[in-house]
């Protein structure tokens, strides 16, 4: 696979005709050398396959607390914006509680440290949505916003004063 999306595209249908989905999670979760590729490859293959690859949340999560590259972070925060907006929005999903608060803790860590631009953006689109079901969030992720807006990117500047528009 190369990071080209129709490269990414044709690796999707190969995992999805397969069953691989199990094997790619495994790739993530020992493996060094692939890793990157393979967290890249989920994160596409999410795009059409959000159901199949929702009861694997436990272990995104999980994988969230032990990565360090930046394309690795891009790829996980979009799975974890996912996987915490459909936990606000369907009740049938259930993630534990101290799933969601390594969740938590991993997209504040996020936006604490120097993560590009993308990174703090679902970082912080995930820390609204799990604000609704763990009461300490929402005050902190407004005041981190108020302290922080003016002197971040414009990306930046455009998600955190809508989420802080709804979290006022």
């Amino acid at each position: 696979m190369t990071m080209h999306a129709e490269s990414r595209a044709n690796l999707s249908r190969i995992i999805s005709k397969n069953q691989f989905l199990p094997d790619l999670i495994q790739i993530i979760q020992q493996s060094t050398v692939y890793r990157l590729k393979a967290i890249v490859a989920l994160e596409f293959y999410t795009r059409d396959h959000w159901e199949e690859v929702k009861n694997y949340s436990e272990e995104i999560i999980e994988i969230s607390t032990k990565i360090t590259s930046e394309t690795e972070k891009r790829c996980i925060s979009k799975l974890l914006e996912k996987i915490s907006e459909f936990q606000y929005k369907e009740s049938g999903f259930k993630i534990p509680q101290q799933s969601l608060e390594k969740m938590a803790s991993v997209c504040f860590d996020w936006l604490l440290v120097n993560s590009k631009t993308a990174t703090k953006a679902f970082a912080m689109q995930s820390l609204f949505y799990l604000g609704f079901k763990i009461g300490w969030i929402h005050p902190e992720l407004r005041a981190y916003l108020e302290q922080n807006l003016a002197k971040e990117s414009a990306g930046f500047k455009s998600r955190g004063t809508k989420i802080l528009k709804n979290l006022r």
